[in-house]
């Protein structure tokens, strides 16, 4: 009997098991261990290949205005009139804010315009004592008249004290020029006789050697030419004096003159230079009197006003309130954990995702990082500790928001997340990384 019919037969009086047992194996199964094996390989190929973003996701954030804040503050301890907007008001340009107490600021201008007024009026008395004219001022405003006014009294006492001095000098100088003329004649005369008593006495001479006069008339002759010689000297020694007296006289009326001048010059560099310094003090103190009204300088927002009332004082520099301007560009500022900042750089784009519209249903808006802060942070905008964070600001390049109202816009303060691209890696990288953790598992102690 055939091997084959002699198996057949044994398997009729076999086990339903023991028939499953030496049936030959289905094809399905041993291709299905092969297309499975084949499945792990293609899917760890898959996994090797694949690239996904890697992503820093920041802790939180919030839409700021790119060119800050508007701050109004005070410049000095200010008292407070009136309060004109609330905090979220929206305001236009040139819209009054708030107002202060103009009290100081009014007496501050008005005391430096009277100075200025004296001063332009000590300018002018001293440019006419300068320039030899008579100070004559023109009177149309009441607050420079009075001050004209004194100068113009104080120019006639001192022009009155100059004239009766110089007037003065003048009279001795021409005193003093009589006495030399009138000593030069005397000298000519005196000279006229001396010649003359000189001829006596020699004709005097000759009569006693002639033995025809006496020695008497010869002796009286020669005691009138010395006693002539003497006072020829005497009237030398006061022309000499005089003339010395004179250029004395010249010298003094020259030097008042001149000290009266330098007195009348130094005045006016004086009083220039105070001029200067007081211009710019009325013109800072104008400007502050004009600050005692704040206005919007653009269409803005009042983000904060201070808790302040009508009547609260200011102390110097103490805010105000503080406005962003609509038309103000508009950026995203973010916390990013320390523990996240390592791939961080200046130049990766960011996904930004604004808590008021979730992105799945209304999408969001993308940019990139221009800054990122070289130090860390531990305390919120509170003041509260919270783990060291930095600080990292989004320039918001595109929009892509859906189903949102027609007058839409992103508004500072509004919070968001952002997720920080900083590079690709493998999803097996991905993969092994997470599985990578079990091995700092069950380590404690």
């Amino acid at each position: 009997m055939p091997k084959s019919s002699l198996e057949t037969t044994l398997r009729r009086f076999q086990s339903e098991t023991d028939d499953i047992r030496h049936a030959p194996e289905p094809r399905v199964l041993r291709a299905t261990t092969f297309v499975m094996a084949a499945l792990v390989m293609i899917s760890i190929g898959f996994a090797a290949i694949a690239r996904v973003d890697r992503v820093v996701t920041s802790e939180r954030g919030k839409i700021v205005p790119a060119q800050g804040t508007i701050l109004f503050q005070a410049l000095d301890t200010s008292i407070v009139k009136t309060l004109d907007v609330r905090e979220g008001d929206q305001v236009k340009k040139g819209q009054l804010l708030a107002t202060l107490d103009p009290t100081f600021a009014a007496a501050d201008v008005e005391q430096l315009e009277k100075q200025l007024a004296s001063l332009d009026a000590q300018i002018a008395r001293a440019t006419a004592e300068q320039t030899g004219k008579v100070y004559a001022p023109e009177i149309k405003d009441p607050v420079r008249g009075q001050y004209a006014l004194l100068q113009k009294s104080l120019f006639d006492q001192r022009f009155a004290q100059f004239t009766a001095q110089v007037a003065s000098f003048d009279q001795k100088i021409a005193q003093t020029q009589a006495t030399i003329k009138r000593l030069q004649g005397d000298e000519a005369r005196y000279a006229e006789r001396e010649k003359i008593s000189q001829q006596i006495e020699g004709m005097r001479q000759q009569l006693v050697e002639k033995q025809a006069g006496s020695l008497l008339n010869l002796l009286v002759a020669s005691d009138a030419r010395l006693e002539m010689l003497r006072t020829m000297e005497n009237g030398r020694n006061s022309l000499v004096e005089a003339r010395h007296q004179l250029e004395s006289l010249q010298s003094d009326r020259n030097a008042f003159v001149q000290q009266w001048m330098s007195q009348s010059s130094q005045d006016l560099v004086t009083a220039r230079g105070t001029r200067d310094t007081v211009v710019a003090q009325l013109a800072k103190a104008s400007r502050h009197k004009d600050l005692v009204q704040l206005h919007a300088p653009d269409d803005a927002i009042v983000l904060t006003r201070a808790k302040a009332s009508v009547g609260s004082v200011l102390k110097e520099g103490e805010t105000l309130m503080t406005v962003v301007l609509l038309n103000s560009p508009i950026e995203a500022e973010i916390n990013v954990s320390a523990r996240e900042i390592g791939f961080i750089r200046a130049g990766d784009k960011t996904t930004i995702k604004v808590d008021a519209f979730p992105f799945i249903e209304h999408g969001m808006a993308h940019g990139r990082l221009t800054w990122v802060s070289e130090g860390t942070f531990t305390l919120d905008e509170d003041g509260k500790p919270v783990d060291p964070y930095y600080k990292a600001r989004v320039a918001i390049e595109e929009m892509h928001f859906n189903r949102v109202p027609s007058t839409f816009r992103l508004i500072p303060g509004m919070t968001l997340t952002a997720d920080i691209h900083i590079g690709e890696r493998s999803v097996l990288g991905y993969l092994i990384s997470g599985a990578a953790r079990v091995t700092e598992a069950m380590r404690e102690p």
